[in-house]
């Protein structure tokens, strides 16, 4: 009886490290596409950051990213990440650094990003718009 305890608990600690690692591979993925997302505003490559926006509402679409050009981003700091347990999404705040290509000014824009994790397709998209950089 005292062996069947023993293995009951050992199972037990073992199940729940596995979700923990599961936990962790999800964050690891989350951080993934935030440097995507990242890299492609950085790198110019509109189209896909725009991959990585997905609404939970599919009413909702994506302002246009013409003009975008206009702009080079020349940094991405994420100020927080916060964990929303009522939903499963992940709240994050982002400065970004850019510069105006015609003006030379250099701007900083605070943008609010709501990531969501869909279980179908094993995936964190976006919820929120791109960020409202001023392009004049």
């Amino acid at each position: 009886m005292l062996k069947i305890k023993w293995i009951g608990l050992i199972v037990l600690l073992l199940l729940s490290s596995c979700a923990h690692m599961s936990e962790q591979k999800k964050l690891e993925h989350l951080e993934a596409q935030q440097k995507l997302f990242m890299k492609a505003l950085r790198w110019k490559a509109y189209d896909t950051a725009a991959s990585v926006v997905r609404f939970r509402n599919p009413a909702r679409r994506l302002a246009p990213i013409q003009g975008l050009e206009a702009i080079t981003v020349t940094s991405y700091e994420l100020l927080a990440s916060l964990p929303q347990e009522a939903d499963g999404s992940v709240l994050a705040y982002v400065l970004f650094d850019y510069v105006q290509n015609n003006t030379g000014r250099v701007y900083q824009l605070k943008h609010k990003q709501v990531w969501w994790y869909d279980d179908t397709v094993k995936r964190w998209f976006l919820d929120s718009d791109m960020p409202n950089f001023k392009l004049n």
